[in-house]
This record gives C-alpha cells, sequence and structure tokens, in this order.
C-alpha cells in the first residue's frame, strides 16, 4: 500500500473545493439541522465544518502508514495488509456507491468508510482479544461526519462497511489466532505513536457534548 496516492487524491480534492466550494455548498444547509449534540465555537459555521472535514480526510493516509507499522511490529501483515489496501482504494478506485460526488464532498464520503471500517475493525480485535488494532478512538469524529453526509446515505456506507467486515471474517482476514500479538503492539509500537493521535474533536473548534448516556444517541 502506498498512501502517497491516498495523499495527492486528497490533495486534489482540497484544490478542487477551493475552485468550487462545493462541499461549503453541500453544508449550508445542513449547518441548522445538526444534531444538537454538535456544538459550534464560532461563528464562521461552514468554514469551520469544512477545515474539520479537511483534517478528518488528511488523517487517512497517516493511518495507513501506522497500521503498516503495526502490522511490522506486532507480526500481523496478513491483517494489516488487506485493511489498508482497501482503506486505500476507497480513494483511487472509489465504489459505485460514492458515483456522482467530486471534490472534497467525495474524499468526505472516502474518508468516512476508511475511518468506519478501522473503527468496526478495531471493535472486533477488542471483541477477540481484549485491544484494539489501531489505538485511536475516532467514534466522536465519525458521529460528526456522519450528519454532516447526511442520512440515509451516511447509512448506506455504514451498511457497506458492514459488509466489507464480514467478507474480511469470512475470509479469517481478520483472525487473531497467532497474528496478533497486542503486548508487544502496545509496548513497540504504540508507545511511540499513539501521542502523535490528538482527537480532532479536541483540536478543531467543533464539539460533541454528551450527557450521562451511551453517546450512540446522537445517531436517532
Amino acid at each position: 500500500m502506498d498512501s502517497v496516492n491516498v495523499r495527492q487524491a486528497i490533495a486534489r480534492a482540497i484544490t478542487n473545493e477551493q475552485q468550487t466550494a462545493l462541499l461549503a455548498t453541500h453544508l449550508v444547509p445542513r449547518i441548522n439541522n445538526l444534531h444538537k449534540a454538535i456544538h459550534l465555537q464560532g461563528i464562521d459555521a461552514v468554514r469551520t465544518l469544512t477545515q474539520f472535514v479537511v483534517r478528518y480526510t488528511e488523517h487517512v493516509p497517516d493511518f495507513l502508514d501506522a497500521l503498516n507499522g503495526i502490522g511490522l511490529s506486532a507480526n500481523c501483515n496478513e491483517v494489516t495488509e488487506p485493511l489498508t489496501a482497501i482503506c486505500a482504494d476507497f480513494f483511487v478506485q472509489p465504489p459505485e456507491l460514492l458515483n456522482g460526488f467530486h471534490g472534497l464532498q467525495a474524499a468526505m464520503n472516502e474518508a468516512y468508510l476508511a475511518h468506519r471500517l478501522i473503527e468496526e475493525v478495531n471493535n472486533h480485535f477488542m471483541a477477540q482479544c481484549g485491544e484494539v488494532l489501531v489505538p485511536m478512538d475516532m467514534t466522536r469524529s465519525n458521529l460528526i461526519i456522519h450528519h454532516l453526509i447526511g442520512e440515509p446515505f451516511a447509512n448506506q456506507l455504514d451498511a457497506a462497511v458492514k459488509i466489507i467486515v464480514e467478507r474480511l471474517e469470512a475470509e479469517r482476514l481478520l483472525a487473531t489466532d497467532g497474528k496478533f500479538n497486542p503486548g508487544l503492539a502496545r509496548e513497540i509500537y504504540w508507545g511511540m505513536e499513539a501521542g502523535h493521535w490528538p482527537c480532532f474533536t479536541d483540536t478543531l473548534a467543533v464539539g460533541l457534548l454528551f450527557g450521562e448516556n451511551d453517546c450512540s444517541n446522537i445517531l436517532h
């Protein structure tokens, strides 16, 4: 997997947005209809959300490079290589589901697929061996992007991710027997890299305000 191609695709999408403002146009009618748990600080909501999308999207190739490192350090290339290849293809060879989208709006959808796939794989590993594959929780950021994409299309993307995970499981590409050493990954790789991945919702002027209940309520 070469993250360079992904970075180039994202750079083209950002340039396109600067020239066309397609994503900004998509966001304008959504500003007043965002979930009440999404709290915007500042008066230029469209600019703030656009910057958030850019950061969220640019994080994907960093994730892919980190996954490659995890595969090497934790002896689980058989798990990480198919995963990174799928995530890269979302940008390089987008699925038909994304036909009709262009520029940064398309890249947002592609990034959502990649981040949601990693989130679901993390859930799988946590259930199987008590450790996540990637030491980063993108749940809050994914929830924000889900609402920016809008329903029902965001739900269709979630369903597509579920199908991919089921296929990976059926082909035993997520099997943990002898392929994943969580202790080794934590000591060798996570210790070096985890501090480099701050949660976006803590660093941008976008936040999710959760109540005492499960944050999954935001999807309802």
